[in-house]
């Protein structure tokens, strides 16, 4: 069994979907990875192509989990079929692909976690598809990770500078608005009786705009999703989850969205790697 969590940006609250579900590993043919590490950008390449590294294939795991935000819908949940190209691009997360004439930009990863944003492509989701132009501001962010066995019962962490997708453009502001942007942030991550505490801001900036999202929750179980903010209902916060980095680290994903100063609101996804 899966749980499938789906929400278009006018939800206002979270809801848990079982279904049915399996599928093979978390890639497909032998693919050819940089050796740089996780995170690191590669060499400069045509705007048309892929773009970013990862170190290591995503081992997708029994309880691997993955958040999707796209331009018309979020979706979260428990990741039990997905697929990876050379590139090191994730073009499968459960139900989700991107086939087609596909570019996939911001790639990062290693074998704990992958992250991306498809920017060109065909996506095609439970309701349909829609067909990406790498024209305009509409995109998929995207990370997978493998859930924490069990929370600690205590403990600090130290969480390192993060890395992002660019922002896109979902609405609001007036005038011309840049498609998309650069985020950096920072976060925090302790363990107590009530759980994980998860805190941080992120920090977005798109021409000459700019605007944070702070966020502050608790992680009560491995396989919970903190909501911040007005995230769920069109207005800035965050969805932020938890998941085993590798080696005695954890990884905070967040996916967020922002408002800047002149009104207009964008969306990506973050990830911090603690311990």
């Amino acid at each position: 069994m899966k749980n499938k969590i789906l929400h278009s940006l006018s939800l206002l609250s979270l809801g848990l979907l079982h279904a049915c579900g399996g599928g093979g590993g978390g890639g497909g043919s032998p693919m050819a990875f940089s050796p740089a590490g996780a995170g690191a950008a590669a060499a400069p390449v045509a705007a048309n192509a892929d773009s970013g590294a990862v170190s290591a294939p995503f081992v997708r795991g029994a309880r691997a989990r993955y958040q999707l935000l796209g331009s018309v819908a979020q979706s979260f949940g428990l990741l039990t079929r997905s697929e990876q190209a050379a590139s090191g691009a994730m073009t499968r997360l459960d139900d989700t692909t991107l086939t087609g004439a596909s570019i996939t930009k911001d790639i990062a990863g290693d074998a704990s976690f992958a992250l991306g944003r498809w920017v060109a492509g065909t996506v095609t989701r439970t309701s349909g598809a829609e067909t990406l132009t790498g024209a305009d501001n509409r995109a998929y962010h995207y990370i997978a990770l493998n859930e924490l066995k069990a929370l600690p019962a205590s403990g600090n962490t130290t969480c390192d500078a993060g890395v992002f997708t660019s922002p896109t453009y979902v609405g609001g502001g007036s005038g011309g608005m840049a498609d998309s942007g650069a985020a950096t942030g920072s976060a925090t991550l302790s363990f107590g009786s009530e759980g994980a505490a998860v805190a941080g801001a992120l920090k977005v900036a798109a021409g000459e705009a700019a605007g944070t999202v702070a966020f502050d929750a608790k992680v009560q179980t491995p396989s919970s999703m903190a909501i911040t903010g007005n995230f769920l209902s069109g207005g800035a916060g965050t969805g932020i989850t938890l998941g085993d980095h590798g080696g005695g680290a954890y990884a905070i994903a967040v996916s967020y969205a922002a408002t800047l100063a002149s009104g207009a609101r964008y969306e990506g996804i973050a990830k911090f790697r603690c311990k």
